[in-house]
């Protein structure tokens, strides 16, 4: 048996089943992602042992024959059969050489009992006589449930009398269909029979095989007593060893059992590319950017305001600012965030974080019926909720500080008509007080006749400054129109990308997992057609 010591080839499959566990976490019930370690981790160990040996498991009902059958395969009285029935009531391994290999694959069997038996059975096989799987001992049952579903080929052995009972097609043999290339039916005791009638049965046998699932399971008719049909199944089992196919061929069979239960659950999800735009329109409105754009437009328009003054006017309300700013400092004004701004601003990205996922969800046309899709895209809501915050109040700050050439020159143009104002009033307040104090009064330029240039001065000076402060106010209505068209221009486009980031791109790749994790577990499915 040493061709076992090197591990059972690796089939196609065995990467599709280390995709499905990888993605099932999340994406299955805990329970199916159990399942798939389970059976991750069953298949190798299994094939890390080799394929060098291959076990066959004698398995059936009380009386069948299990024991004798074992007996004549083996060439000699290995284990005991007796009128107390069940006779078996702990699985015997019967090796053809009891090496290293064959060792460490019966101790991972959890069998002790193991009795070499040189040069009788086929190289490569090790033969196990299992307790009836409806004995009475629960023990016996659960021991042969255990190694049934552990062993390379399962040979259920039938009888002339148990081979049509219910329980049996229902039972041992229905959670089988999926292994039916590793089961061999064996219908003994056929020396209790007309000769006629072992064709009759093995007939009624077949159909009801077939009518099973088992249809590709290989049937032999025996007789433990006389030996008959013994030397072929012992070719068959003789075969099955040299290919080194049952291994792989089990293991596959048990994956595909899984995988297929496990792939009702997982639906199909849909591949249409998700709508953009009303996302985008959606996260407007939950953001509240409207908002936002109209607190952007009276923050420029009153930073407008500021730089538009003139240097007088700066002077006069320089006294009011120093005031503000030291109100400010001592808490008396708007200063840092207070803790029940911070826990509304929390609420409205939670509100905001649930539209988007609920929004994804219509503009999907997916709604909430898988649980692993609605978890990833409220995760990416939850994540995407302070990007679109981020970039409403981003947006609007970089339009809000937004400064205009005009600005300046407004100013100077207004601080011009001032100053010319107050060189004409200061002309004529010194013209006044000469004539006051009773000094020669000077005679001041003239325009003309009848208006001097101090008079001229200040006139001039007023009517320019009330002119320039109307059409400064002009101006800023109409510079307040373009910040809110240039916020949302620049808005959408930044949403656009914060959504397709954030919320298409997650949402596309929870789907794209899931493709991954169906088509895997359809290769699961689909392998058990050939290791």
């Amino acid at each position: 048996m040493s061709g076992s010591e090197r591990p059972a080839p690796a089939a196609p499959w065995l990467a599709a089943l280390d995709t499905a566990v990888e993605l099932a976490e999340g994406r299955c019930t805990a329970q199916d992602h159990a399942r798939l370690r389970e059976l991750r981790d069953h298949v190798r160990e299994r094939l890390q042992l080799g394929d060098g040996i291959t076990v066959a498991a004698l398995a059936g009902g009380t009386g069948v024959g299990k024991s004798a059958l074992a007996n004549q395969l083996a060439g000699t009285e290995v284990v005991v059969e007796g009128v107390r029935r069940p006779t078996t009531d702990h699985p015997v391994a019967i090796p053809s050489a009891l090496d290293e290999p064959a060792r460490r694959l019966l101790d991972w069997l959890a069998i002790d009992d193991r009795r070499e038996i040189p040069g009788t059975l086929p190289d490569g096989l090790v033969l196990v006589d299992l307790p009836d799987h409806d004995s009475v001992a629960d023990l016996h049952r659960t021991t042969s449930q255990r190694l049934a579903a552990r062993v390379d080929v399962l040979l259920v052995v039938v009888d002339p009398v148990k081979y049509a009972r219910a329980d049996l097609h229902e039972g041992a043999l229905a959670g089988l269909r999926a292994h039916a290339e590793v089961v061999t039916v064996v219908l003994n005791r056929t020396d209790e029979l007309a000769a006629g009638d072992v064709d009759r049965l093995r007939e009624d046998l077949t159909g009801r095989l077939e009518a099973d699932g088992l249809g590709a399971a290989t049937l032999h008719t025996t007789s433990a007593a006389t030996g008959a049909g013994i030397g072929t199944l012992r070719d068959h089992l003789a075969d099955l060893a040299s290919e080194r196919r049952a291994v792989v061929g089990r293991l596959a069979a048990d994956a595909a059992v899984v995988a297929e239960d496990v792939l009702t659950r997982i639906p199909t999800l849909p591949t249409t590319p998700v709508a953009v735009p009303p996302l985008v329109d959606a996260a407007l409105e939950a953001a509240d950017a409207h908002r936002v754009v109209v607190a952007a437009e009276l923050e420029q328009r009153a930073a407008a305001r500021q730089a538009t003054r003139s240097p007088l006017a700066r002077l006069v309300r320089a006294p009011v600012q120093v005031a503000a700013r030291f109100g400010r400092g001592l808490g008396l004004g708007a200063g840092a965030a207070d803790p029940a701004d911070r826990q509304a601003a929390g609420r409205s990205q939670r509100s905001l974080a649930r539209r988007l996922a609920a929004e994804v969800g219509l503009a999907t046309a997916v709604g909430h019926n898988y649980a692993g899709l609605d978890r990833a895209v409220e995760q990416a809501a939850e994540q995407a909720a302070p990007q679109v915050v981020a970039a409403v109040g981003g947006v609007a700050d970089e339009v809000a500080r937004t400064r205009r050439r005009w600005w300046p020159a407004m100013a100077g143009l207004r601080g011009l008509a001032e100053a010319t104002a107050l060189v004409g009033f200061a002309w004529l307040l010194l013209l006044r007080a000469v004539a006051w104090l009773g000094l020669p009064e000077p005679t001041p330029p003239q325009v003309t006749d009848r208006l001097s240039w101090p008079a001229a001065l200040l006139l001039a000076g007023l009517a320019a400054r009330v002119l320039l402060g109307l059409l400064t106010r002009a101006l800023l209505r109409v510079a307040a129109r373009r910040v809110r068209s240039r916020t949302l221009r620049r808005l959408r486009p930044r949403l656009t990308e914060v959504v397709t980031d954030h919320l298409v791109a997650p949402y596309d790749a929870e789907v794209a997992a899931t493709s991954a994790l169906r088509a895997a577990l359809a290769t699961l499915v689909s392998g058990r057609r050939g290791p």
